[in-house]
């Protein structure tokens, strides 16, 4: 393989693969020559391999170690680094080792993920938002009609998560307990793993596809766009690049008030459910995941609302998704990724 000048160096989880691929779309686009990898690429061969490096990976001090050494080498062997990260809450300060601070390049994917390492005096260069891949969503096929007939549904509330502890799901269960009587032509399809699905037993108007990490990237979107309204349950996010591809398709949201997820939506566009407290949460790893604490009252009453305004009020519907659909053009991944080029 001859050398290209950009090299994206990341692992193999779904979302580092989304990103990574996505960086190395918008570079090409943007004329320059980009690979993305799904595992560590020691020194001596990335630099035979690309002239620069982005290093996609969450900042934990536990888990991320081997990466940051994989990226100071990098630098020492001259190779023009920056490590692009995210994170879920506040790392442990106690893990994170001086040369991290002082030989390391860092770009947030969000103003609070930049806050987050402040916060432990990781200095941050700049905020480079995840973008969207408007072409990507061009070529998504939803099946809203479809998918309504199917699960004999008038609106479908729907998301794609994890079954970790802060992505909400036990919760989410209850906030369907609350619902299911009152909504009962309400459906919520719930796209998580195997795991994910012991939640949700014998929930008559939920659905759950165990297929998480499994899907192809266009029928992950394709499923988003046949959502009336994107549910996100989480506690924590270090972006939450779902709502953005969904508010892309005009499918409005439904999440906690909170950053990063005010971030990347506005009030006309999603249905805040109030956050009556944060906690940090220590789940084993070299980070206290920051959970933002909502009701799962306060959560069924907005599911009830967008009930309300797609059964009764297309009009409003239909502003708030054209609305969602411009304000994700505002993450095209041709602007957010070409900021790459002015670091490196």
């Amino acid at each position: 393989m001859s050398q290209v000048e950009y090299g994206v160096v990341t692992g193999s989880a779904p979302s580092l693969q989304t990103v990574g691929n996505d960086i190395v779309y918008a570079l090409r686009k943007l004329g320059k020559s980009a690979i993305c990898t799904r595992f560590q690429v020691p020194y001596y061969k990335a630099k035979l391999l690309f002239q620069r490096a982005i290093v996609f990976i969450p900042f934990d001090p536990l888990c991320s170690t081997t990466w940051f050494v994989m990226a100071k080498d990098y630098a020492h062997a001259r190779i023009p680094t920056i490590i692009y990260t995210t994170v879920e809450g506040m790392p442990k300060q106690k893990y994170i080792r001086d040369w991290y601070i002082a030989d390391l390049l860092y770009i947030a994917c969000s103003n609070y993920v930049k806050e987050m390492l402040e916060k432990v005096n990781v200095p941050v260069q700049d905020v480079i938002y995840h973008g969207v891949n408007l072409d990507h969503i061009a070529q998504s096929e939803p099946q809203k009609d479809f998918l309504k007939v199917n699960l004999n549904a008038k609106v479908v509330f729907g998301t794609v998560c994890s079954e970790l502890p802060r992505k909400g799901l036990k919760t989410l269960a209850k906030v369907i307990k609350l619902v299911e009587d009152k909504l009962p032509e309400a459906k919520f399809y719930i796209l998580t793993k195997t795991m994910g699905r012991n939640i949700f037993s014998d929930m008559k108007n939920v659905i759950v596809d165990p297929r998480f990490g499994k899907l192809e990237r266009q029928k992950i979107l394709s499923l988003i766009g046949s959502f009336d309204f994107y549910l996100c349950s989480s506690y924590a996010e270090g972006f939450g690049l779902p709502l953005l591809e969904a508010q892309a398709q005009g499918v409005p949201v439904i999440c906690g008030e909170y950053k990063p997820l005010t971030e990347v939506t506005t009030p006309e566009t999603a249905l805040y459910v109030p956050i009556y407290d944060v906690i940090y949460q220590d789940d084993r790893y070299g980070i206290l995941f920051s959970y933002h604490l909502y009701t799962p009252e306060d959560m069924a009453s907005k599911i009830e609302e967008a009930y309300e305004i797609y059964t009764c009020n297309p009009e409003k519907y239909q502003e708030m998704s054209n609305k969602a659909k411009d304000h994700a053009k505002q993450f095209d991944i041709l602007k957010t990724y070409a900021k790459f080029l002015d670091w490196i």
